[in-house]
């Protein structure tokens, strides 16, 4: 069995300030940008965030290293 898949193009919007190799694309998907994998939200206890390098970033927590990409 042969599966062919099509790479995807990932266009970035906003980057994390301080967290480097993590991207917002214009989907709204953080993707991990050495491994162009994305980042899965996670639900910890009541509070929505991410795990970047290991450690709980919630969405109140990111939201302030946020930095829009000029193109």
């Amino acid at each position: 069995m042969k599966l062919s898949l099509k790479p995807k193009k990932i266009t970035a919007a906003w980057y994390l300030e301080g967290l480097t190799g993590f991207i917002i694309s214009t989907e709204n998907k953080m993707y991990n940008i050495a491994t162009r994998r994305e980042i899965k939200m996670v639900l910890n206890g009541y509070t929505k965030g991410y795990y970047l390098n290991r450690k709980f970033y919630s969405l109140a927590r990111l939201r302030p290293l946020l930095r829009k990409i000029e193109i």
